[in-house]
Formats: structure tokens, C-alpha cells, sequence
């Protein structure tokens, strides 16, 4: 059960509003990749012994509850569901997405001739996934040994969902389902609670915010009010444009956020918590480049996310010299606690100190945000970034590890680039701290492998920075 107070029931509102106006029960519109299993014996198919059982478009459209669990004869043409048979699956679609309400999101219908709510004598189970579009992991909403019968779920961290996937879970060996030669889960429909339109963005910017929740703008350090030009909503809002040159009043693409300031952003696809970073963050410093570090110019912030716009966690910071927990320095990579399997909100609050940012400033700027890796198609990084010492990974020069996991003997292979200085290479634990580091001697080949020792490491998640010249890049590895 979710527990929402003011400010997440204000979210819950947004997201209806800017989603479209919400309606009741939805109900799956089509369906595909219909697998049917066999019957009890393991040897008949479901479509042979059963074939009007076996219609998946019985699973679509709206449930007519009062006959859900009503014998009224096969032979009259009238079945109202379709039968998994043991091990089978279904997955069925909705042209009006599933909405995350508060409570329970949804209901799967079972049919079993008077035996609806009597699992002990009638065990027939299944579990069920969710997701969003073909592009996202399903998500697995029950246990993996399934539920029994007719049952209500969550969506979890779900914003919302369009697809379904149910999957039989029955116990074939269940004496009475033996005897009667039974075709185990039958699936009479899926009932949506509420409903609400997908949110109309681009696909580049599916993974980026689309709406400002809430928000809090500070002030300048002089203690008036920010510009207008940099007070603007949107600029916060779909992709980054990650670029950090002079531009007029006009045409500046952040939000400032000034001292002590605050932001609540939400995403419309659900941002995932993938192997690695999760998201990259974008704030706008006129001139960031590696001469401009950030002990000269810390514009500072905390990253928190949540599920539901209401209760709130730390992101975890990518670490390096500059950053660390979830506050992050300007640019940087944002990952979700292994705990959480996704987010659809996320903080932004300017912790930048008083005084230690030369001129007139209004703390951090946020460009923007964009997911990582969370499709297939999705790059990690945006192209044309110009990599610097505060822009990890993003190219300048080839960084790959391996084996992965390793045990013993970790190898480091980067491309060469046109410096002629030697390599700097650190190991980072999860926490920030480094655990190793060598000065490698460019000897101007094309390649530098290096073969590290990582036997005293403890097992565990590590990155690996190496830096030449200005240049910063990272990669990941797990140690066994």
C-alpha cells in the first residue's frame, strides 16, 4: 500500500493532469505471444483437448464479473476466457495505459467454476510481469512462484504501464487437477483501475524530464532575485543541450536554480536502475573546461529520487575528486540504490556555499538530465559533448576493462591519444575511496594494456579513472 502525504498527493494530481484527463476501468485492447502450455497429463496440447479454452481475444476487453466464475457450458459458444494450460503465457496490451495510482493498480480475473476464492482447494496460479513499451525489462509485480486465482497488484515503481505478460505458475501434480486433467491459469481479463493517456514527448526524450513538479528558486549571492532569462521551467525539461558556451539572456538553456534553491522534476518513462550509472546530469558553466576546476567554480547539488514523488533517497554519485554521496560538482553520473529498482521523480537542491564561487552567481544550473542505457537505442552519453576533465566517459579516448567480472589479474586497455604524458590510473570503491593507483609511462604505441593485481580487493563494484593530459574517462568492473 503507498502512503502519500500533501506533496505526493500533489504529484499524483500533476501527473493526471498532464497526462490527460484519467478515466475508469481500462482493459486490454489486443494481445500477443500467446504460449499455451499442455494440460495436466503433459502430453495433450491445450488446443486439441480444449479448444475453446484456447482463444486468446478472450482475454481482451471488459470483465463481466458476475459471470466470471459461472459454468455456462462450453458447447454454448460463451467461454469467456482463455486457458494458460500449464506453463503457458500471454501477453496483452492497453491503448490507455494502466496509471500508478495510490493502493492497488490493478486486478487479474481467473476463472474457475465456483472456486474463486477458495485457493487451498483450487490452486491454479500465475505470475504476472509489467512495462511500460517494448523497449523496457519486464517487471516482475508477484512472486516468482505466482498468485492464486483472482488478485489484486501494484505496479511498483512503475509510473504506468501498457503491457501485461501472464505466465502459469499451477502445480501440475495438484491430485485434483490430475484426475480432472486440468488446464491449469485461465485468464478472463485485465482490469486497470484508472487509465491516462502515455505522455506526449519525443522518443530522444522519453528518458529526460517533462514536467516541473515543485520548486523553490533561491536567490543570487548578492541576495536578490534570480534573472527571468534564467528562471524559465522549460529549460529544464527534455534533452540536455550539454553546452557550456556564452550564450545571450535569450538563449540560455538552464534554470538556476540559486543558493539553497530546489527543484522536483518528473521523467515520463519510468528511468530504470540499470548495470552502471543511471543518469546523466547536465548543469551549464559558462567556460567549464579543464582549466576551470571544480575548486574554482563549485556550483554544487544534491540528487535525490523517488517512486512516487513522496518519499525521497539519495542518488548515488558517480565518484571522483569532485564529488561525493549524491551531491555532484556541475557535470556528472547519477546511479540509483541498488534497493530501488527504478524512479520517476527526482530532486534537484542547490547546496553550493556562500562565497565560494567568484562574481556575481546564483548557484547551480540545471540543462538537464537524460536516462543511460535505459534502451537498447538509447545512447549513454550525447554526441558532441567535448570531453573534459569534469565530462567523464565520453570518448576522447577508449577505455575498456576486463575480465568482467574479474578475480585476480584485472587488464586496462586505452586507446592512445595524441599527448605525449603518462597515464594516471585509480581504482574507486563504491564510497569514493581510491583503493589503487600507478603512473603508467605513455611509450607512444597505439595501445596501453596494463595487467593489474586486484587479488586484495574485497568483492564488490569498482571504478576504474584513468587520466591523460587534461582528459578523464572511467570504466566499471565487478570484483569477484
Amino acid at each position: 500500500m503507498k502512503h502519500f502525504t500533501k506533496i505526493g498527493m500533489a504529484a499524483f494530481a500533476s501527473l493526471m493532469l498532464t497526462a490527460g484527463a484519467a478515466e475508469a476501468q481500462v482493459y486490454a485492447t489486443s494481445f500477443s505471444n500467446y504460449n499455451p502450455g499442455p494440460v495436466a497429463d503433459f502430453v495433450s496440447s491445450i488446443l486439441d483437448v480444449r479448444p475453446a479454452r484456447s482463444n486468446p481475444a478472450n482475454a481482451v476487453g471488459a470483465v463481466d464479473a458476475a459471470n466470471n466464475d459461472v459454468n455456462i457450458g462450453e458447447s454454448s459458444g460463451t467461454v469467456q476466457f482463455v486457458s494458460l494450460g500449464y506453463g503457458g503465457s500471454i501477453e496483452l496490451q492497453f491503448s490507455t495505459p494502466i496509471c500508478n495510482i495510490p493502493g492497488n493498480d490493478l486486478k487479474i480475473w481467473e476463472t474457475s467454476y465456483g472456486n474463486s476464492s477458495n485457493c487451498v482447494s483450487w490452486p491454479e496460479r500465475a505470475a504476472v510481469w509489467a512495462r511500460q513499451d517494448a523497449c523496457q525489462p519486464w517487471v516482475l509485480l508477484t512472486p516468482e512462484e505466482g498468485n492464486c486465482l483472482d488478485f489484486e497488484l501494484d505496479l511498483g515503481f512503475l509510473s504506468w504501464a501498457s503491457e501485461i505478460k501472464i505466465e502459469d505458475r499451477t502445480n501440475e501434480l495438484f491430485p485434483a487437477f490430475q484426475a480432472q486433467n486440468q488446464d491449469a491459469f485461465d485468464v478472463d481479463g485485465v482490469e486497470g483501475y484508472v487509465g491516462c493517456a502515455v505522455p506526449s514527448v519525443d522518443a530522444s526524450a522519453k528518458y529526460s524530464p517533462f514536467q516541473v513538479v515543485d520548486k523553490d528558486q533561491g536567490q543570487r549571492s548578492n541576495g536578490t532575485n534570480v534573472l527571468p532569462s534564467r528562471s524559465i521551467d522549460s529549460r529544464m525539461l527534455g534533452v540536455p543541450q550539454a553546452s557550456d558556451a556564452s550564450t545571450s539572456p535569450a538563449n540560455n538553456n538552464f534554470y538556476a536554480l540559486g543558493y539553497s534553491g530546489w527543484v522536483i522534476l518528473k521523467f515520463p518513462y519510468t528511468i530504470f536502475n540499470v548495470a552502471g550509472p543511471d543518469l546523466d546530469a547536465f548543469e551549464t558553466t559558462f567556460g567549464d573546461r579543464p582549466s576551470r576546476t571544480c575548486a574554482s567554480y563549485p556550483e554544487k547539488a544534491r540528487y535525490e529520487g523517488s517512486i512516487d514523488g513522496n518519499v525521497w533517497f539519495d542518488l548515488e554519485v558517480v565518484p571522483n575528486a569532485d564529488d561525493i554521496g549524491a551531491v555532484l560538482c556541475r557535470d556528472g553520473k547519477l546511479s540509483i540504490p541498488a534497493e530501488y529498482g527504478g524512479i520517476n521523480y527526482v530532486r534537484i537542491t542547490d547546496v553550493t556555499t556562500l562565497g565560494t564561487v567568484p562574481g556575481l552567481s546564483d548557484g547551480y544550473d540545471v540543462d538537464g538530465l537524460r536516462g543511460i542505457n535505459q534502451c537498447a537505442n538509447t545512447p549513454g552519453t550525447i554526441p558532441g559533448r567535448e570531453a573534459t576533465e569534469e565530462v567523464i566517459g565520453e570518448g576522447e579516448y577508449g577505455v575498456s576493462v576486463y575480465p568482467n567480472p574479474a578475480d585476480k589479474v584485472l587488464t586496462i586497455e586505452v586507446a592512445a591519444t595524441n599527448s605525449l604524458n603518462n597515464y594516471t590510473v585509480e581504482v574507486i570503491d563504491i564510497t569514493g575511496r581510491m583503493v589503487a593507483s600507478e603512473v603508467i609511462e605513455n611509450n607512444g604505441s597505439s595501445l596501453m594494456i596494463r595487467n593489474m593485481n586486484i587479488t586484495a580487493l574485497p568483492a564488490g563494484l569498482y571504478i576504474v579513472s584513468v587520466s591523460n593530459d587534461g582528459n578523464r574517462e572511467i570504466s566499471r568492473f565487478v570484483k569477484n
